[in-house]
């Protein structure tokens, strides 16, 4: 379903934060130099697929394409229904999924992904109780081949994934401080065994 022109991706994004604020980590898009941090931080090669949860209105999604990544092997998936319109009709050439990142095996399942390289996190995890996060980071590290790294970006000061009680190892790989409100890019792997 393809958005009338005059509606922006600011408007979407306020909108939809004046109905669930608790959904979004912020009342604005993220910054096109976030989007660019966290594209570089991508793993990928042809063949492989980029997952992203929590699309939004597509501020990362166009730094990814920007980078280089193939439309067609961009995968994002967004639970909410009028950001999952607004994104589907924004990127045609994008696989935009309305579904829940705690279900992404059976979403992958559906689709013709021989190979996810990265996944990449936008939901606002510092608010989500314990259980969603396992379940997100759980099935994050299921779609990606062992040693694979999923990227986290946060308008927390601190790291938005607890560590310890998950096994991972993280790494605060970037800072963005031309965003509002300044953002952090985490990248997290499974410890080895």
């Amino acid at each position: 379903m393809s958005q009338p022109d005059s509606v922006t991706e600011n408007e979407v994004f306020f909108k939809h934060w004046l109905r669930s604020p608790r959904s979004m980590g912020s009342i604005i898009p993220s910054s096109m130099y976030l989007a660019r941090a966290l594209a570089a931080e991508v793993v990928w090669e042809p063949g492989s697929h980029v997952v992203e949860l929590g699309g939004g209105t597509g501020a990362i999604t166009q730094g990814l394409l920007e980078r280089g990544i193939p439309a067609s092997n961009l995968v994002v998936i967004e639970l909410e229904t009028n950001l999952y319109n607004y994104l589907a009709g924004r990127y045609p050439d994008v696989t935009v999924i309305q579904g829940d990142a705690t279900r992404l095996d059976e979403i992958i399942a559906r689709l013709p992904i021989e190979r996810v390289s990265t996944v990449i996190s936008g939901l606002p995890m510092v608010n989500m109780p314990a259980e969603f996060k396992r379940a997100i980071i759980d099935q994050a590290f299921a779609a990606m081949p062992e040693g694979h790294a999923m990227l986290q970006y946060t308008y927390s000061p601190l790291a938005p994934v607890p560590i310890k009680e998950l096994d991972l190892d993280a790494r605060l790989v970037r800072y963005v401080l031309r965003n509002f409100p300044p953002a952090a890019v985490w990248s997290y792997r499974r410890k080895a065994a």
